[in-house]
């Protein structure tokens, strides 16, 4: 990938679509100002390489735990990373074993927690809402994550999930 300006990459708004026909804008402004902030704070090409392998890897490790298979060591968790890396064409992409989320994610999700609308809606709609959260987080995340790097991570859970079947 290329180490592009975060502010050229950046959509302003997401437009998210709930059950019942609801429709909810996101303004990504707040997100925006806090990566930047962030990401001043030192050099701008390393914290986009950590935060993508942070991004890829939390996936990845996801996808895993969500394979519901035998507990696996960090030598076989390596050996599904790689296969899942090569099926989805993720150029140059470093796998951790140990990440568990992006920065992104737990901005993204900091930025949504505090907007008072949303979490009335979801307050109303569910007694899941946290869950409904956590869906949105990583929806908004991946969006961000897509634009910041122009690459889709949408289905590297449900790959790894396969591949972590097949290895098992």
């Amino acid at each position: 990938y290329v180490c592009e300006e975060l502010c050229c990459l950046f959509p302003e708004r997401l437009l998210l679509s709930l059950s019942g026909g609801i429709t909810f804008p996101v303004d990504l402004k707040n997100i925006k100002e806090t990566l930047i902030a962030m990401a001043e704070k030192g050099n701008l090409c390393d914290w986009k390489e950590q935060e993508r392998k942070a991004a890829i890897s939390s996936r990845i490790n996801l996808g895993i735990a969500q394979a519901d298979v035998p507990p696996i060591d960090d030598a076989i968790k390596n050996k599904i990373a790689a296969k899942v890396i090569e099926n989805t064409n993720l150029k140059n992409a470093a796998f951790e074993p140990n990440y568990a989320q992006s920065s992104v994610t737990q901005i993204v999700y900091s930025c949504l927690f505090k907007n008072e609308i949303l979490m009335n809606m979801l307050e109303e709609s569910s007694f899941h809402g946290l869950l409904c959260l956590n869906e949105l987080t990583e929806y908004v995340a991946l969006q961000v994550h897509n634009s910041l790097f122009s690459e889709d991570l949408s289905s590297l859970v449900e790959t790894t999930k396969n591949e972590a079947h097949h290895q098992s």
